[in-house]
């Protein structure tokens, strides 16, 4: 007998989520690891007992399921011959199973977008931005970074290629971060020694940050704000075996991530309806009532703001160039009595008096004269102040036509202290690594390509429209002219 509409059971949101099918795509360069993540999760399907993930081939077209059995082949044979694994060009889609010993538990779609890693390599051709493209579409991102051997440092030429790949995945999604969930693992670890394999299993984020600098991985971060770290092996340590080691737990994560979220918005769905029903209520209660309760919460709102704004430290703004300090008070003096000034000391003051007055140089040397605790607020102001003023100081360079290259040493100088004070991803890192960048070129100086190419794609990744053009027409400077600029 089938069950009326009353009596059929309701489904929750997590449930319907759990129902609807998520899709990954893995990503990475040539020799990253894809192919072996590939021959790990088919070598798994032989198995019948414990927690895993297992590749479904069922509806594998030919040239998928032979790139699949080669490479889970070429894991198994690694140390006794090489086996030529055969990767096919185009995407393509695959269904991973979740099984808890012979119960499937979970099923994905696992899209690898680059089989042979040529379009990672060239990310900003017309047919490489349509592809990648699809990373927009979907529900997770799995990007492998191949471990780095013993005594391997890395370089900003390491960077560069990986730099492209975020902006053009970025590109592709038409927003300046990505909210999906994002794992970056490192491969092959076990190529590492024991003791080195163990520290990337248990510290990944500290293992993927050493290996591609703390640069890079602030990239990482400001593009991907759901970021997680993870280390894995698809071989595994197992002669003539393939038995791999962190590869159900980078996988397992995607699922909890996408029910934590689910969760939430659940949650939120659930705080909207209660608070729907509660407006109602309010809305038929005596409206002297609903006046006396507003009335005391104004009240009581106003004395804390009081509070609060008795408490604040001076904070910085800036509004159409102006540059004032908020939440200073001067102590009480005789009528008849004149201020005394310090002109001599360095402070945040005189820097701010200088910018009113148009001369971002002068602020700037203030700012490079103040010696403050970099955790403190003051510094924090100072930076910020630093920024103004640098950027400021480039454009009355750039308006002279013929620049001075003490100021623009000065703007250099300045600038790269409250970089190495900023953390990697924050707003204020793209403008002053545009400035940076801009004074070296407008300057000639003696900088290094490695930083002005960086500087730039900071901006790039983080800035303005009008900070990325202007970055942009850096760009196209110093490709056609190198300025000056060590290589």
């Amino acid at each position: 007998m089938s069950l009326t509409r009353r009596q059929q059971p309701r489904r929750s949101a997590a449930t319907d989520a759990e129902l609807r099918r998520r899709t990954i795509v893995l990503w990475g360069d040539a020799g990253s690891g894809k192919s072996g993540f590939i021959g790990a999760l088919h070598s798994e399907a032989t198995k019948t007992v414990g927690e895993r993930w297992t590749l479904d081939l069922d509806d594998a077209t030919p040239d998928v399921a032979a790139y699949a059995e080669s490479a889970s082949l070429a894991l198994r044979l690694r140390e006794v011959k090489e086996v030529p694994v055969r990767r096919p060009e185009p995407a393509f889609t695959l269904s991973v199973r979740r099984y808890a010993g012979r119960r499937a538990t979970r099923t994905i779609d696992l899209t690898m977008l680059d089989p042979r890693g040529g379009i990672a390599a060239a990310p900003v051709t017309p047919a490489a931005r349509q592809t990648i493209a699809a990373t927009s579409t979907a529900d997770g991102l799995l990007w492998l970074l191949e471990a780095p051997l013993p005594g391997h440092t890395s370089s900003s030429h390491d960077r560069v290629p990986l730099l492209r790949e975020i902006i053009a995945v970025l590109q592709a999604a038409r927003a300046p971060e990505l909210s999906i969930p994002v794992v970056v693992a490192l491969t092959k670890i076990d190529r590492l020694p024991a003791s080195e394999m163990r520290l990337c299993l248990e510290a990944p984020e500290a293992a993927v940050r050493a290996a591609l600098g703390d640069a890079a991985f602030g990239w990482l971060l400001a593009a991907f704000p759901r970021l997680q770290c993870f280390a894995f092996s698809a071989a595994g340590t197992v002669r003539n075996a393939a038995r791999p080691v962190g590869l159900t737990t980078t996988l397992d994560w995607f699922g909890d991530e996408w029910r934590r979220a689910e969760e939430q918005a659940n949650a939120v769905r659930t705080r909207a309806r209660r608070s729907a029903r509660v407006a109602r209520v309010r809305r038929r209660a005596p409206f002297a009532v609903a006046v006396a309760a507003v009335v005391a919460v104004i009240g009581f709102a106003g004395v804390a703001a009081a509070r609060l704004l008795g408490q604040r430290g001076g904070t910085w703004t800036s509004s159409a160039g102006m540059v004032a300090v908020q939440g200073e008070t001067a102590p009480a003096a005789p009528v008849d009595s004149q201020p005394v000034a310090a002109p001599d000391v360095p402070s945040l003051s005189l820097a701010a008096a200088a910018m009113q007055r148009s001369d971002p140089i002068a602020a700037l040397r203030i700012l490079d004269a103040l010696r403050l605790p970099d955790s403190s607020h003051g510094r924090w102001a100072a930076d910020s102040l630093i920024t103004i003023a640098a950027l400021r100081g480039i454009d009355d360079a750039f308006a002279s036509g013929s620049p001075s290259t003490e100021h623009l040493r000065l703007i250099f100088t300045v600038t790269s202290g409250a970089i190495a004070r900023a953390h990697p991803g924050t707003a204020a890192v793209a403008p002053l690594s545009l400035a940076r960048a801009a004074a070296c070129i407008a300057g000639r100086l003696d900088c290094p390509a490695d930083q002005i190419r960086e500087d730039l794609a900071w901006a790039l990744l983080l800035g303005t429209p009008a900070e990325q053009d202007q970055s942009r027409r850096l760009r196209d400077a110093l490709t056609g002219d190198t300025l000056g600029v060590r290589p």
